[in-house]
This record gives structure tokens, sequence and C-alpha cells, in this order.
């Protein structure tokens, strides 16, 4: 809390005294590509743990579209990148985009873009669409609830090396929640695959909601010439954890589907986590993939990375007013 303080602090003098304005000299002739992941009107109406950097509350998405649409172009990612490609000018222009499909982008934020008439690219995890699975995060999360309510005995293994690894951050429980997921997506996809075995047979099964869009959801969306939809792997894999035969298989899964479903080739990919490495970018390439966008931080340029095109993050405790949203666009350090 004091560190989100003080950075509110420091973006409030920042915008009072001109400051961010000389900053902004510094991202002349680039281009800002903003990340968004869920949207939601509350939190404490959510039946599972969400991490602080999955979400931004509608009416702080609201008030970063009407800043936007008062201060910069904006354009869709697809014609952002064309622009830099092509050399010409991308001064003060902006594309935003959304990671993975979820049902909020439709309900909430699709509300807005259609309001002030904004474009936006949603990359979709293919295997999610119109289902009612959870991401492993989701269902890991909700099961290391349930596990420490009913107080049942550790009997695995990967359970007792976690709880070891993060044994001075459990207190209060959404630390140790947060701290879980990131701990986690440093394992092998077995491990994982496997400490969720345990906990399934322990706990027993989840009765999710539908947490993401639907098809039809999407055609609509796609329907109004605003949305637009790239590509992010069939089952939300994490690309630089399995074969190349693997990721492959994950890429091509994700592009036909969204061929098939919406009748649009999808030119962009993201990766999931952000995490790429050289032969996954050459894999998109020859896929006919026009670029990809990762979880780096920054703007674009011309000479930027096509299949490493940087974007600027936004959740709800780093842009929560608008002097917080224009530093974290601009400083490094938000």
């Amino acid at each position: 809390m004091s560190k989100l303080m003080l950075k509110k602090f420091i973006s409030r003098i920042a915008v009072g005294s001109g400051l961010l304005s000389l900053v902004s000299l510094r991202v002349k002739n680039k281009g800002l590509i903003l990340m968004y992941h869920r949207i939601l009107d509350s939190v404490q109406k959510e039946k599972y743990f969400i991490q602080p950097g999955m979400y931004v509350l509608a009416e702080t998405f609201r008030s970063h579209v009407a800043f936007l649409k008062e201060n910069y172009t904006l354009l869709s990612l697809p014609e952002l990148m064309a622009r830099t490609k092509n050399g010409q000018n991308i001064n003060k222009c902006c594309a935003i985009t959304f990671d993975d499909g979820w049902r909020d982008n439709y309900t909430h934020a699709f509300a807005v873009i259609k309001e002030y008439q904004v474009p936006a690219t949603i990359f979709l995890a293919t295997e999610f669409v119109g289902t009612n699975r959870l991401f492993w995060p989701e269902e890991l999360t909700f099961f290391l609830q349930k596990f420490n309510e009913d107080s049942r005995p550790e009997s695995d293994p990967l359970l007792s090396r976690l709880r070891e690894k993060l044994r001075n951050q459990t207190s209060p429980p959404e630390l140790f929640l947060d701290a879980a997921i990131l701990e986690l997506k440093s394992w092998r996809p077995e491990e994982r695959h496997q400490l969720l075995v345990f906990l399934r047979d322990v706990c027993g099964t989840v009765q999710p909601e539908r947490l993401f869009i639907n098809w039809d959801e999407a055609r609509e969306m796609l329907a109004s010439g605003l949305v637009s939809f790239g590509a992010h792997t069939a089952n939300h894999v994490l690309l630089d954890q399995v074969t190349l035969q693997e990721a492959e298989t994950e890429v091509v899964a994700s592009l036909q589907t969204i061929k098939d479903k919406l009748g649009a080739v999808p030119d962009f990919f993201a990766y999931p986590n952000g995490n790429y490495t050289n032969r996954l970018k050459s894999l998109l390439k020859q896929h006919g993939f026009k670029g990809a966008v990762t979880t780096k931080k920054g703007w674009v340029e011309k000479s930027s990375d096509f299949f490493a095109i940087p974007r600027v993050g936004m959740h709800q405790d780093v842009c929560s007013d608008l002097a917080l949203f224009e530093a974290r666009t601009l400083l490094r350090r938000f």
C-alpha cells in the first residue's frame, strides 16, 4: 500500500509540474500499445482469485479510453504496425489489446469500445472460447483456498515443495496465492499438471461459470468493425516450456480455429505470459503471421522487432487514476 501511495504522489507531482510533458518527448515518433486482460465491475463479486496484474475496473477502463480518445490517434493493432512498417508517422498513435478472450471483454469492455468507437484487438486462447474451462492459475488458487479451509493433510510432495518455497509468504492469503501462481509458472508443465491432479482428487471437481467469450459473442464483436482477433495458442501453453513440435501444434490449432469460426485470418499473435524464443519467432513467420506481441514494456518504433513487439500492461493497482495511467505509459519504473 505504501508503494502504491508513493507512486500516486509521484505521478501527480509529475503531471502537475509538467514533467511528464517533457518525458513524452522521449517517445516522440513512437507508438503505444496497451495490454489489458480482464475488465471487471467488482473484484469482490468474482468467484475465483484474480491476480492484481490481471484486471482493470470498468470505470477505470472507461476513463482510459476517454483520455486516449482526446489525446491520441487510436488505431487497430494491424493498422498501427502497418504504419510503423511503412515508415509513416505514428507519433501519439495508440492500439488497445486484450489477452486471453475473457467474457468480460464482451460484457464490459465492448460497451466502452462501442460508445467511444475505438478499435481493439483480442487475442484468443481458442480451446477456452465458449467453454467452462479454467486457466490453471484460477483452478490452482481455487483448490489451494479450499485445501486451506478444510485443513487437509499434505500428502503430495509437490504441494509440500510449493509450501516450503513460499513459507515466508503466507499472510495475507492473497499474497500467498499470487506468489503460488508466479512460482508454478517456472515449473515444468507436467509438474503443474501433476499437482492439479492431486488437488482435484482431494478437493473434488470445480463447477465454474463460463469465464470466456463464446464464438457468437466474438462474431458480434467482429461484425462491429471495431474488434479484430489475434491468436494466443489453443490451450494457453507457455511455449518455451514445450517442444517446438508441441508449440507448433498449439499455434496452428489457434490459427485454424479462428479462420474456421470467424472467417478471418489472424495476422498477429500474443505469446502466453510473454514467453518466447528465436525459434518460436521463426515458427510464427513460417505460418504467415505478420508479428507477435510480448509483455515486455516499451513503445513501438520502426526499428522494433515485429515478432517481439513491446506493450505497456495495464492493471488496476498501477493505473487507477489518470495521473498513474500517464506515468505508467511514460515512466519505466511505473
